[in-house]
């Protein structure tokens, strides 16, 4: 499916940033000059419906940065096409989705950036969590830097939003192909690393 366009990006997320602003008026983003050009994996914590129009719009990309979104999600009638166009594209959380991660390479291998939440689905504050290994799976198969992202996870209406942009690094590993235990060791160091830009707030 294609996608939308850049001008038409754009203009959504200028009316988008509105409606947000007026939700939560006080909004603190730190660390997006962190970002890089060319390919990343864009990997935040996860606890409401919102956070990936927080991740998309405070980055402020020229291009409109893909995401790996729940099979279920993309299912619902007009709702799922939507998403379509604005670059999400589904992921089976049920087991190893063959057909996501050639997806997701691809969007790298083309430069683009990849919003994903490691953690799966949506966790409340104060929960804990195991994340799912596809994040670092997909890093260390493309060589993509990981840049760890933290979203204030209890959103208040009117509430302060706080988003940190941390620096991306290459998960590091003995061969191009890692293990199953390097796979769950870097995926709960990821997990670790975005957690640890909220305690520094």
């Amino acid at each position: 499916m294609k996608l939308i366009s850049t001008r038409t990006y754009r203009f959504l997320r200028a009316i988008v940033l509105f409606f947000l602003r007026l939700a939560h008026p006080v909004v603190h983003v730190k660390g997006r000059e962190n970002i890089p050009d060319g390919a990343v994996l864009l990997c935040c914590n996860h606890s409401s419906f919102s956070d990936p129009l927080w991740v998309a719009i405070q980055a402020d990309l020229p291009v409109l940065p893909r995401t790996m979104a729940k099979k279920e999600l993309l299912d619902i009638p007009v709702f799922g096409k939507l998403l379509r166009k604005l670059g999400a594209f589904p992921v089976n959380r049920d087991g190893s989705d063959i057909a996501a991660i050639k997806t997701a390479m691809k969007t790298l291998r083309d430069g683009n950036k990849l919003i994903i939440f490691p953690e799966g689905t949506r966790i409340r504050k104060g929960k804990k969590s195991e994340p799912h290994s596809g994040a670092i799976l997909i890093a260390t198969r493309s060589q993509t830097p990981v840049m760890p992202i933290y979203l204030t996870t209890k959103k208040r209406l009117f509430g302060r939003i706080d988003l940190v942009f941390g620096k991306p690094y290459f998960p590091k590993t003995e061969d191009r192909r890692a293990t199953e235990q390097e796979l769950i060791t870097l995926s709960d160091e990821l997990l670790k690393n975005i957690y640890r830009l909220g305690e520094a707030l």
